[in-house]
């Protein structure tokens, strides 16, 4: 055995502690734990390391691009999905930040049309943001309500916009089925007048009547005397018309002389006042004559000066 002073002296040789050690087992040729070597390790510990190790293989790279690209779809469908609500907030906040806000909105033509219907399809109030706002987009809806023929829309700088709207100009009534319609200068059916809105308006009656009603008030026009106390109007065996007025009276147009029959009324209303008799009827549908029908309760009139018979016949007033 190695006497203890050689022992020490081998020792001394040595400063790192674990050769020395080993040079000291090699030369006393005793054998020592090794307490450097690792322990072995529990078998979930040994489990977790080798999931660990399977884990550090895995393509992380692909890993981390795939995730992104998911973010990144996720995002965009949830910004399609909200597009509306996420243009309106940038819309807000660059017109606050630019001052671009609705201050004053001028409207002109606006007559049967509700103004709430008219704000409602423009899309803007006070306060409204006029960033990203489409003025042609605005007079296209506008156009749709029923009373609007024609629109326009402008924004003026810095904050206010001018609508001119051009109504339809109601002409007559027209009942179809049950309901009666407001019909404009064309003939053409606005809305229902179910409020009996339009009661002082001419009532056609007839099938076809409103397919023929431009041209008649076209020709009554110029007479707004007649168009005044015009009721109704029927339109007859599909090729002639009867006038009937607040008075009563019906004058019974001649049959392609439409223009004619209206001048010679005038003619018969200036000089005899034809339009105050009480249910009585003014027949010009001939060429040569004038047939007036008078009830036989009329007393001296105007229009004869006599004490009128059921029946009178009188030439065409000059």
């Amino acid at each position: 055995m190695t006497k203890p002073f050689e022992r020490e002296s081998l020792g001394d040789l040595f400063q790192n502690a674990e050769i020395r050690r080993e040079a000291m087992s090699a030369a006393t040729g005793e054998t020592r734990l090794d307490k450097s070597a690792p322990k072995p390790l529990p078998a979930w510990r040994q489990r977790l390391a080798g999931l660990e190790a399977r884990v550090g293989q895995w393509p992380w790279a692909s890993i981390r691009q795939s995730v992104l690209l998911l973010a990144l779809l996720g995002g965009g469908f949830w910004a399609w999905d909200n597009r509306s609500w996420l243009n309106d907030k940038v819309t807000t906040a660059i017109a606050e930040a630019t001052g671009a806000t609705v201050q004053k909105i001028e409207v002109t033509g606006l007559t049967h049309t509700a103004q709430a219907d008219l704000l409602n399809s423009l899309g803007l109030g006070r306060g409204s943001s006029l960033v990203g706002f489409d003025a042609s987009a605005a007079k296209a809806r506008i156009e749709q309500l029923p009373w609007v023929r024609l629109a326009s829309v402008e924004r003026q700088l810095p904050a206010t916009v001018k609508v001119q709207i051009y109504e339809h100009v109601p002409l007559a009534r027209a009942i179809s089925g049950s309901v009666v319609f407001v019909l404009n200068a064309q003939g053409a059916p606005v809305v229902a007048d179910t409020a009996n809105a339009f009661v002082g308006l001419p009532l056609l009656q007839g099938e076809g009547a409103p397919n023929h009603a431009s041209e008649l008030f076209a020709r009554l026009q110029p007479y707004p005397n007649l168009l005044l106390q015009l009721r109704e109007a029927s339109w007859v065996g599909e090729r002639r018309w009867d006038l009937r007025f607040v008075s009563g009276v019906t004058v019974m147009l001649p049959a392609g002389r439409v223009q004619e029959g209206i001048e010679l009324l005038v003619r018969l209303e200036a000089a005899r006042h034809v339009l105050t008799l009480n249910d009585g009827v003014v027949d010009l549908r001939l060429p040569d004559r004038i047939i007036l029908r008078l009830p036989a309760t009329v007393a001296v009139t105007p229009v004869t000066n006599l004490k009128p018979a059921s029946h009178v016949s009188a030439s065409s007033a000059n």
